[in-house]
């Protein structure tokens, strides 16, 4: 019995902590529709790439937190639907939470296989397979043409926001035999680069730090979001199939 606590401790987690993960799983689904909701609720997106300005955007879900023009006496958002989106939030995370904690012990014993392969796997070598090294050349060559070609440019912008997480993801999961941690280690300082990166574009092209900023939000959390969610079920379910 006391193995099996001390386990559930090393590897998973009790019922608590699987309903908080489930929630913050769920609440991270309602961020991205509230990410999404900006294109559904603006007509123009050009602000985010250094465009006209127009004041026809707005973003939340399912109130309205913000649009372009309205100061909300004195205000950046409207606080009070902000607050009403969080509760939303936290009550649809809670459900997932609650699904996720009854699966606990099932879950606990997938993280613990999981775990005990992924500190062999890291014993060994780095590794790159030919389809990898391609593929990280690719990208590589691709964006140095984009930073040679069209430097200070919207599409430059545009191809941060809609292929930036698909590379970080790429260049992380590319090297066999790593650790998730170093996959960690190695997507968070090229996500912060690529960032530092698209803030030189705009202030380049004349734009505010806060809509670069919004537009990688906008953008990047469906993108990142939808991958984690994807890579932690497919590991999972290899992982059960095993």
């Amino acid at each position: 019995m006391a193995t099996d606590q001390a386990s559930q401790r090393t590897f998973g987690g009790t019922r608590f902590r699987w309903f908080a993960r489930g929630t913050a799983v769920g609440m991270l689904l309602v961020a991205v529709v509230n990410a999404l909701s900006y294109f559904v609720r603006s007509s123009d997106w050009g602000n985010l790439i250094g465009e006209a300005e127009s004041n026809d955007e707005a973003i939340g879900f399912p109130f309205v937190v913000w649009e372009a023009g309205n100061t909300y006496n004195g205000f950046y958002a409207d606080y009070p639907m902000l607050f009403l989106n969080v509760l939303v939030a936290v009550s649809l995370g809670s459900i997932l939470g609650v699904v996720v904690a009854r699966h606990r012990d099932r879950l606990n014993r997938l993280v613990e296989d999981f775990e005990i392969e992924a500190a062999e796997e890291s014993k060994r070598p780095i590794q790159f397979s030919l389809l990898g090294l391609l593929i990280v050349t690719t990208l590589c060559a691709v964006f140095v043409a984009i930073a040679v070609k069209v430097a200070a440019r919207p599409e430059t912008l545009l191809a941060i926001y809609s292929l930036g997480p698909i590379c970080l993801v790429a260049i992380a999961m590319l090297p066999r035999r790593l650790s998730w941690q170093r996959r960690v280690a190695i997507i968070t300082p090229s996500a912060l680069m690529l960032i530092a990166v698209a803030i030189a574009v705009g202030i380049r092209l004349g734009m505010e730090f806060d809509k670069v900023m919004m537009g990688i939000f906008l953008c990047w959390t469906p993108q990142s979001a939808v991958a984690a969610i994807a890579l932690t079920t497919t590991l999972f379910i290899q992982q059960a199939r095993r």
